[in-house]
């Protein structure tokens, strides 16, 4: 249940925030969020660092539930909301970094997710990386060619 709670609490905050205008080009920044959380979860599970439990719809190990969304809608968010300024995407990066964290650890205290051999700051680490890729995939792929030249 708390998989389908996070679900919905994602999708309910995502239609409060999204750009409906921008959401075909930033529905590509929700696919990356996903595939790369898929592949760090898929991998952390077989490198036996973290589990999931309590899996309704399986997802490489994961739940559906949370890679459908939190990760997603918040893959999406992210990209739509990427400033211009360097200083500000940092701030940027680490606030979403610090979100993605406090859902884990909400997880993880519920019970649905256990560290084996792992550490909140290790996937601070990890956000950190991804959603700079991210920043990265938004300003380089799916951002129009007439905002870089401005």
């Amino acid at each position: 249940m708390p998989w389908v709670i996070t679900f919905i609490a994602s999708w309910i905050l995502f239609l409060i925030l999204v750009d409906w205008r921008e959401l075909k080009t930033n529905v590509w920044g929700g696919v990356l969020a996903l595939m790369l959380a898929t592949l760090v979860d898929w991998g952390g599970q077989k490198l036996e660092l973290y589990t999931f439990n309590s899996l309704i719809i399986p997802w490489f190990g994961c739940s559906a539930f949370y890679k459908l969304g939190p990760v997603f809608t918040m893959g999406i968010l992210f990209c739509q909301a990427v400033p211009k300024s360097k200083w500000l995407q940092i701030i940027h990066v680490l606030a979403f970094s610090v979100i993605f964290l406090a859902v884990e650890r909400l997880i993880i205290g519920i019970g649905v997710a256990e560290y084996l051999h792992w550490h909140s700051l290790a996937s601070l680490f990890i956000n950190l990386l991804a959603l700079t890729g991210l920043t990265w995939f938004k300003l380089e792929f799916l951002q129009s060619k007439g905002e870089k030249n401005q």
